[in-house]
Parts: C-alpha cells; structure tokens; sequence
C-alpha cells in the first residue's frame, strides 16, 4: 500500500511539473522531382506547418499561425536501383509561438526499398539521414548550432496493379524517429536536451494521376520534447500533398536534338 502510495504521488508530482502543449492545424507540402541522367536526380520539397486554431493554455493565448515555414532542394543518386544515397539543404524559418529563428540545414541520407511479397504490391522504404542545423535566433542574433539522426520507416499499398494502369489510389503510412547526438542552447529544436527529441506518425491515402503527379491526404502526429523535463508538443496535423515529376534529361534531348 506504500509503494502504491508513493507511486501515485511520484507520478502526480511530475505531472505538475510538466507543461504539454496540444495544438490542432494543417501541413501542406508540395515535392516536385525528375530525372537529370539517369542515375542523378533532383527534388524540391516544400511545406508549412499551421497551427489552426487560436486557443488559451494556463492563462496564455495561441493564436492561429504558420509555425513553420520550409524549403528543400535536394540531389539523389541511384546506387542501385533499390538504393539511392541524397545530399540536401534546407532553410527553415520558425515562429514557435512568439520564438523567431531562421535555420539553415545540411543533410545527407541514404534510402533503400524492397518489396514485401507476403503484403501484395505493398514496398517498404527506409530512410537514414545524418543532418546539421544551425540556428539563429532573431531575437538574440544568436547562432547555435545541432547534429541530429533521423531514421524513417514507411510503405505504401497500391490499390490497382501498377504493371496494368499507370492511375489508382494508394495507401501510406511512415513513422520516422529523431535522435540528437548534440543539441542546440537558443532554438526551436525540441529535442536539444533530450536523445530521443520526436516522433512523427503518418498515415494516408492517395491517388496517382499519373501524368500530373500523386495527390496525397492523411493524418501526422508529431511528438516532439521540448526540453530536459520531457515537457511535450504535440501537433495533429491535416496534410495535404502533392507529388509530381518533370523530367529534365527531356530537355537535353531537346536542346541537342537537331
């Protein structure tokens, strides 16, 4: 009866101490991507994240908001036809509920796909990157500066036969941990104090039009710890996507075609 007793309190005493935020909103994002050989690719990537709703918590108001502004362009090399390997920047500006910084990113990554027999036309992806971000807060005119390691697992499911149609709908799902190897003192990067910094959960579902790309809407749950305190954020997020393809190597074929 002690130790339950004990228990109860211990885990009511860090229930008071901790201060978790829940925000609902929206997370458009448009990838455009095509071939420049026909090994070499390129991708740009771009999204928001929008908190939604104006809400109060412990007496402070949130307005509705774009969090997060993000812009990608990125390089991919085919290793092998199941394997590619990825250099990419990407410059992010923040507005954290009042918390302006404006961040600069370098990554590289490798991914792998397979096919998974037992699951139909169902593929699984994984996704290594090694990423470096620095920071500066634009209200310190601090630089700070952080090494992460993010690690994605994802499938999608085509609901047609790929090898009859080139249109139909798909299902998708990711989940992608992020690691921090060294944090950052001054910025938005939740898991500057903590190893295991945030998760992001997806799920959804699509339709390829074939010609004119993927359009793609789902559910992502993003948990993200803010601080030494495991004080959490957590963000339900609408995404809506878009995914399309522009060949380049067409081009060349037409610029040196006589």
């Amino acid at each position: 009866m002690r130790i339950a007793l004990l228990l109860y309190f211990l885990l009511n005493g860090f229930s008071c101490f901790a201060q978790d935020w829940t925000f609902y909103g929206l997370f458009p994002a448009i990838s455009q991507s095509g071939n420049i050989t026909k090994k070499l690719q390129y991708n740009l990537y771009f999204s928001s994240t929008i908190d939604a709703f104006r809400q109060t918590v412990e007496t402070k108001e949130y307005p509705a908001t774009a969090l997060q502004y993000y812009i990608q362009p990125s390089l991919t090399y085919k290793v092998l036809p199941n394997i590619q390997v990825g250099l990419g920047y990407a410059y992010v500006k923040h507005n954290l509920f009042g918390l302006h910084v404006n961040e600069n990113r370098l990554w590289a990554q490798v991914v792998a796909t397979h096919d998974v027999p037992m699951l139909g036309q169902t593929k699984l992806s994984h996704r290594l990157r090694y990423e470096e971000r620095y920071p500066l807060n634009m209200q310190t005119s601090q630089w700070s500066y952080a090494t992460l390691l993010r690690y994605q697992v994802g499938f999608t499911l085509p609901l047609y036969d790929p090898g009859l149609k080139t249109k139909g709908f798909y299902a998708s799902a990711s989940n992608e941990i992020f690691l921090c190897l060294t944090g950052a003192k001054n910025s938005p990067i939740s898991s500057k104090n903590a190893f295991y910094g945030e998760n992001w959960l997806y799920g959804g579902a699509g339709y390829n039009t074939g010609k004119f790309g993927k359009i793609e809407l789902g559910y992502m749950y993003q948990n993200l710890i803010r601080n030494s305190k495991q004080d959490h954020r957590y963000l339900h997020l609408l995404q809506i996507s878009w995914v399309g393809s522009f060949d380049l190597s067409d081009i060349g074929v037409w610029l040196y075609t006589p």
